[in-house]
């Protein structure tokens, strides 16, 4: 049951991409919000099938639902151009707020010492400041954006690394899930980033990678609910 609406949000991505990877339009944003809403109920299917995991389960489904926010939000600066710049800053927020969900829905779960979170904050402060130091030499130019990504590029490793210092600690197969949505989102947003604010990067090939690690991460997160109770 639980990979029903995995397979549902892998059906409606391969129509995305294939309607959207030359060209954005309406329609394809209504098959991306699908996709999106399909890994929010990977996440209540995973909830109701181990209701033993109700805080974290809570935790990760706002986290989801801030991420579906953000897509929406991304995807209303294509739809109207001429608000990119408010949109732009709703995404950032919304999937930072959503970060900082997953963060201490992780930290409860897993009973972490929080002394190991200095590891995934140097980890967000390395990420941010490499970030900015590599603006230039990667042809990028965040411009009037430069503080809201230096924040949502601190908050996103943060959240990575303690994903990945919590799968290391308890070795729970939630966590290793969790870990490896973790990265994805990494890897994402590295693509994402260049598309945005480089030149030249906003290709068929990088939408089609961008949104595959994306919703990996995202359906990978989701998943970590039902397999919570697994050792």
């Amino acid at each position: 049951m639980i990979y029903i609406p995995v397979a549902a949000g892998a059906a409606f991505l391969v129509a995305f991409l294939m309607k959207c990877k030359n060209e954005r339009s309406v329609g394809g944003v209504f098959l991306k919000n699908t996709v999106s809403i399909f890994f929010i109920l990977t996440a209540v299917f995973g909830l109701a099938l181990n209701p033993a995991c109700i805080e974290y389960g809570l935790f990760i489904v706002s986290g989801l639902v801030f991420g579906m926010l953000g897509d929406i939000y991304l995807d209303q600066k294509w739809v109207y151009p001429n608000d990119m710049k408010k949109y732009l800053y709703a995404g950032f927020i919304s999937f930072g707020i959503g970060h900082l969900f997953y963060i201490p829905g992780m930290v409860r779960a897993a009973g972490l010492d929080l002394k190991l979170l200095l590891i995934p904050f140097a980890a967000g402060v390395v990420v941010a400041a490499g970030n900015l130091l590599l603006e230039k030499p990667m042809k990028q130019n965040f411009g009037e954006y430069k503080v809201i990504v230096t924040i949502y590029g601190f908050i996103l490793a943060f959240m990575a690394a303690t994903a990945v210092t919590c799968a290391v600690v308890t070795g729970k197969t939630a966590f290793i899930l969790f870990a490896a949505g973790g990265v994805f989102f990494l890897i994402s947003d590295l693509i994402l980033s260049p598309m945005y604010f480089g030149e030249g990067k906003n290709t068929p090939v990088n939408f089609v990678l961008n949104h595959v690690t994306y919703y990996l991460a995202q359906y990978l997160i989701a998943l970590s609910v039902y397999y919570f109770a697994v050792s």
